[in-house]
């Protein structure tokens, strides 16, 4: 994953858009995009295309795995006509969950960036899925792209939360603690 910083950022800027959509919709403000890239690390960003855009909509849909990962990878999918995703990098505004982890390893997506490190529930910096033995797929990982911007929307949705200025539909537990 030899492609310069401004062109992982410019798509962390797109799974921003995505998350701020999803912190909107009284959703964790997570977003991501899959993108294909182009062979050649020199190309501008121009040169890749997205093919899964997604953010969080598990209150949308009362479906716990509707994580921004999780739809952002099935469209991906359908999208390239094949359930191996080589050839793309997923952008992620935080370290996906295990769960998310796991499709990740399964969709043999070769790297994923993401913004805001989990150190709680974070699929690779907790549960090392990304680099478990036995699994047969470890992508590469790079953190912390856009980090500042990533911690301050969800800082921003969860003091919203705990103010009472956020409302999650169908939410009668409490919000997920910030990261």
């Amino acid at each position: 994953m030899t492609y310069p910083p401004v062109f992982h950022e410019t798509f962390m800027r797109l799974a921003l858009r995505e998350a701020e959509k999803a912190a909107r919709a009284g959703e964790v403000p997570a977003g991501c995009l899959v993108v294909r890239v182009p062979e050649d690390p020199g190309a501008p960003p121009a040169a890749a295309r997205v093919v899964g855009r997604a953010h969080n909509q598990t209150e949308l849909l009362k479906d716990p795995t509707a994580h921004a990962e999780m739809i952002a990878i099935t469209q991906a999918a359908a999208a390239l006509g094949d359930w191996r995703l080589g050839g793309t990098i997923l952008y992620v505004t935080k370290e996906p969950c295990p769960m998310c982890a796991g499709a990740i390893v399964l969709a043999r997506i070769p790297a994923v960036v993401y913004g805001l490190a989990d150190p709680r529930r974070g699929g690779g910096t907790v549960f090392n899925l990304f680099g478990h033995p036995g699994l047969n797929h470890h992508p590469v990982l790079l953190g912390g792209v856009l980090e500042e911007a990533c911690r301050d929307l969800f800082t921003a949705f969860f003091r919203a939360c705990r103010g009472g200025g956020v409302a999650r539909p169908g939410a009668a537990h409490t919000p997920d603690p910030e990261p």
